[in-house]
């Protein structure tokens, strides 16, 4: 893509253009080199796309980068950081944020996962400002009287070119936000210390104060996905609902991991998929990983009216795509961030022992999966060791798994395949992304039935005779997808969810799990039983959001000692030595004769049809993102 059709050439003698350029949910990934597969790829990285950062800049007198988010989480490179003891150096995303010449920033949901103190040391080397308005260690009477985590706002005075060669002074103000599920999701690190505010709230106290000190255009750095226009109170995603209100000229939204402007939205009230705006008001939504970098441009003309000096005359949104030459040896990050890169490769490619079979997804979210018995497995030795000796030793324990590399918007690549042989770090990464701490909670039967009921709202509910009718619910994430192999169940998927994506009883008398059991009994609904999940499911169970529960009774942690899954499934392998074996077939789908659904997987899935052939599988070809097709005869 050239210039923007509102470049300085076609500007009138007394407009400004501005252009902001934008990054979004990086996570740490940032030279072309897959960890997991413990290669170079072509794929995604900041590196890749500094080339269009430096072009975007070249085309433009005045412009400014920003970045909006989940930049310290992501891969074992950011693992490896979070784990080395004593560490002095820049973390390596802000010494690249620093090399690039980033204007401002603001944090994600992730930015959270290693804790408040490993994230402000983090920050501390930042050669820019990091904002967020409804992050805060402290919650006043109203938004304003917060004490906010980071500052909400920075007025950025920069002296801009028109198009007669003068330079006027102006001051950008550049406000953050961040999803309030943050309080939740990473309940066990920021209980106490961090409280979040709504969104909507956050901003309709802070912008006044921006244009009071002399704002003159305002950019939201909107660590939100985009969900409708009209306001509601907790919302998560709430890009357009704040491209609404009339003080913000532009947004940069995120948090989803898809592509605005583009045709991943469809076009409804306020939301202008092919234009690029959001309640009028230019936006961009710059992809995952360095997919994309996000660009506005806007053409700035002094204002008659009014109190604000300059107004948006014009704007133009569109997205670029990473450099087509991922190995380029030019790239300016590679000198920055190559001693970290080379110590985080050796670190992750420390063996723990031996796997007998290979250990993969390419299925694990339609059929029972090694890789995910391995993680409940460890989940549950773990629980089981340490509450051996206390009142609780003598209830049975049950470990939970979800396949947090299935597929989904991280594309057909994004799936775990780890061959039999040795079993790295590195491969605990790939089995189990994210840093999550174990938690193990006291169930009755009944809940546990509900848990499940939950985690089977990904599959659509599917009638009797239909033909290759799809078979997940594309918009809830595969990771959202419980399984608990010590129990035998069926999924019966003519039945609709009994549950909604975010746990609300939608369907009260509908049931899709059947037959379940444990030790081959039918679990009793009054049986106690303790649970080894993580923190984040804990935490939304706790709050009654996403799992199910007794709304006058959360249910009873009963371990939360703040140990890290990876570390976990790390020792469980070290301890075993061997491991790796067939899935064990504890659940199944119900079947219904005639019948046939479609999924999708990745381009090596060829190769372990095995784990679905009871479904009797044919591929049907390969769809516009390279995710392999299969029907399946249910």
């Amino acid at each position: 893509m050239g210039s923007s059709a509102l470049g300085a050439s076609d500007l009138s003698p007394n407009a400004l253009s501005l252009r902001l350029i934008a990054t979004t949910d990086l996570h740490a990934s940032l030279l072309p080199y897959d960890y997991h597969a413990n290669r170079p790829v072509a794929g995604r990285s900041l590196c890749n796309i500094s080339r269009q950062i430096a072009e975007a800049r070249s085309e433009i007198p005045n412009s400014l980068l920003f970045d909006n988010g989940d930049f310290l989480q992501g891969n074992p490179l950011a693992e490896y950081i979070a784990s080395a003891p004593r560490r002095r150096r820049t973390h390596p995303v802000i010494a690249a944020f620093n090399s690039l010449g980033y204007d401002a920033a603001t944090l994600g949901n992730h930015e959270f996962n290693y804790g408040v103190g490993f994230l402000s040391a983090a920050l501390s080397r930042a050669q820019f400002p990091v904002v967020s308005a409804n992050i805060t260690t402290r919650l006043g009477k109203s938004p304003l009287r917060d004490r906010t985590f980071v500052p909400p706002f920075a007025l950025l005075k920069r002296r801009l070119t028109d198009g007669m060669g003068r330079t006027h002074t102006l001051r950008i103000g550049v406000i953050g936000f961040a999803p309030p599920q943050i309080e939740i999701w990473d309940r066990d690190h920021l209980s106490g210390r961090i409280r979040m505010r709504d969104i909507i709230a956050a901003a309709k106290a802070w912008l006044p104060r921006m244009r009071a000190q002399g704002a003159d255009i305002i950019v939201a750095l909107a660590h939100s996905g985009i969900g409708p226009v009209e306001a509601e109170e907790g919302m998560e995603n709430a890009a357009a609902a704040l491209a609404a209100l009339p003080e913000i000229d532009a947004v940069i939204a995120g948090h989803s991991h898809m592509a605005f402007p583009g045709p991943e939205f469809p076009a409804t009230f306020g939301i202008d998929p092919a234009r690029g705006t959001l309640a009028g008001k230019p936006a961009v939504m710059p992809g995952h990983s360095g997919s994309h970098i996000g660009i506005i441009d806007l053409v700035l003309s002094r204002s008659e009216q009014g109190p604000r000096r300059w107004v948006v005359q014009r704007s133009e949104a569109s997205l670029r795509v990473r450099s087509g030459r991922p190995l380029d040896r030019e790239c300016p990050l590679r000198q920055t961030v190559g001693p970290d890169h080379r110590a985080a490769l050796a670190w992750s490619r420390q063996v723990l022992g031996t796997s007998r079979a290979p250990l993969h997804t390419w299925f694990a979210a339609t059929a029972p999966s090694a890789a995910l018995d391995l993680i409940a497995d460890a989940k549950a030795d773990h629980v089981r060791q340490r509450l051996a000796g206390t009142a609780l030793s003598g209830l049975p324990v049950i470990g939970s798994a979800a396949p947090f590399r299935s597929g989904g918007r991280g594309g057909a690549d994004n799936f775990t395949d780890i061959p039999q042989g040795s079993v790295r770090l590195r491969n605990i990464s790939d089995l189990y992304s994210f840093p999550n701490t174990l938690v193990a909670l006291a169930l009755s039967g009944a809940e546990v039935a509900d848990w499940l009921e939950q985690s089977a709202a990904v599959f659509r509910q599917i009638a009797p005779g239909a033909e290759d009718a799809p078979l997940h619910d594309v918009t809830i994430p595969a990771f959202s997808f419980d399984v608990l192999p010590d129990l035998s169940y069926a999924i019966d998927l003519s039945q609709p969810a009994r549950f909604d994506a975010r746990g609300r009883l939608v369907n009260p008398d509908a049931r899709r799990i059947v037959g379940l059991s444990f030790c081959g009994q039918p679990l009793d609904p009054a049986l106690r039983l303790v649970l080894a999940t993580n923190n984040h499911r804990a935490s939304l169970a706790q709050a009654n959001i996403a799992h199910p529960g007794q709304p006058d009774r959360p249910p009873m942690v009963v371990l939360a000692e703040g140990a890290r899954m990876q570390d976990i499934l790390a020792d469980h392998v070290r301890k075993l030595q061997q491991i790796g074996a067939a899935p064990r077939r504890s659940w199944h789908f119900l079947p219904m004769p005639g019948t046939t659904v479609t999924i999708r997987s990745g381009a090596a899935s060829e190769a372990h049809l095995a784990d679905i052939a009871s479904y009797r599988p044919e591929a049907i070809g390969v769809d516009s993102n390279g995710f392999r097709l299969y029907r399946l005869h249910l």
